[in-house]
């Protein structure tokens, strides 16, 4: 079997201790700075920037990692310091031989790099603070997270949507199965599932990496599988959208957990945002590459589009009651001689 893959930028990390000078673990996101971006000086040379002033004045926290066992003896006081002998976090991140990475407060991966000049690349990231806006009132439960897909690999996705056959308006119903059939114009949509097997694979490694840790952050909810993206446009021409709708209310839908719309660009339309009624007017937009993750059980709606054209990527995820209960239904239907999504 195959070594992971590096973490790439954008990626979650996941839960890290290591021990500190003392021999305590020390978790890399303890709540006294995982509100904090991180920068970790990985091996001794780039130890030696620990005290750089520009660190303090970006506002991160300083932790340096080294190759080798806690010493006997504690250090001079300064920059944290923790001991990784079995260099796992230094190949985690691809930095087998040292370097700079930086982790932000959600717990991503920002940077990881090497050279002179890897500290203040790193801290170019590190945005300047800003004045909190107090919440006057509750949204839905629904979780936003942003920076999932990078602008190439988006740039591919719509590239895919084009030369794809386009199935249009199809919806759940509870006579015939998932994409079934259309009801009362509630959806004005044009899909294009993603069978591209490359594409599929890179999709898949983002979502577990990017999207499934969060959902389990957040929800304690532990994804088994999801279906086979759609990758669809809401069209101006007709006024696309999706009326209030849930997602599970069907017996082709019900194994359904969560549901993610993911933008694959804005700025380049009108309209078109998602609010779940239940709830307030409140409207969300995530930025290109990012996502809304919320429970298939909220009313929801994507408002109509009047300028342009919006691209988003859309899929379910289900637990592992419900993938046994997916599996049924796809054998089901294969047995009635339909045909499911063959990637290519």
């Amino acid at each position: 079997m195959s070594a992971p893959s590096p973490f790439r930028p954008g990626d979650l990390l996941p839960a890290l201790a290591l021990p500190d000078s003392a021999g305590q673990p020390f978790d890399l996101a303890q709540q006294t700075i995982a509100d904090r971006y991180r920068i970790l000086l990985l091996g001794a040379e780039a130890a030696r920037q620990a005290g750089d002033p520009a660190i303090a004045k970006a506002g991160a926290v300083p932790i340096v990692v080294l190759p080798e066992s806690p010493p006997s003896k504690p250090p001079a006081p300064g920059a944290t310091r923790v001991f990784d002998a079995d260099r796992k976090l230094f190949l985690g991140l691809g930095l087998a031989e040292g370097g700079v990475a930086l982790v932000t407060p959600r717990g991503r991966l920002a940077y990881a790099g090497v050279g002179e000049e890897a500290v203040a690349t790193a801290l170019a990231l590190v945005p300047p603070p800003a004045p909190p806006a107090p919440v006057r009132r509750g949204g839905a439960p629904a979780l936003i997270i942003p920076g999932i897909l990078e602008p190439d690999f988006i740039k591919a996705l719509l590239a895919h949507w084009e030369k794809g056959e386009k199935a249009t308006d199809r919806v759940a119903s509870s006579a015939g199965g998932a994409g079934a059939g259309k009801v009362a114009n509630i959806k004005r949509r044009a899909d294009v599932f993603l069978d591209d097997k490359a594409l599929y694979e890179g999709f898949q490694r983002r979502i577990e990496r990017r999207v499934v840790p969060e959902m389990w952050r957040a929800y304690r909810f532990r994804a088994a599988s999801f279906e086979v993206p759609r990758i669809g446009c809401y069209d101006s021409a007709n006024a696309g959208a999706f009326g209030a709708h849930r997602d599970n209310r069907t017996p082709f839908t019900a194994h359904r957990r969560f549901a993610m719309s993911l933008n694959l660009n804005t700025g380049d339309y009108e309209g078109g945002t998602l609010r779940f009624g239940e709830f307030g007017p409140e409207e969300y937009e995530p930025e290109a590459g990012g996502a809304v993750i919320f429970c298939c059980d909220l009313l929801h709606e994507a408002l109509p589009v009047t300028k342009g054209r919006r691209f988003a990527i859309f899929t379910f995820f289900t637990d592992a009651e419900g993938a046994q209960q997916e599996r049924r239904l796809m054998a089901e239907a294969k047995a009635r001689g339909q045909g499911g999504v063959t990637l290519r």
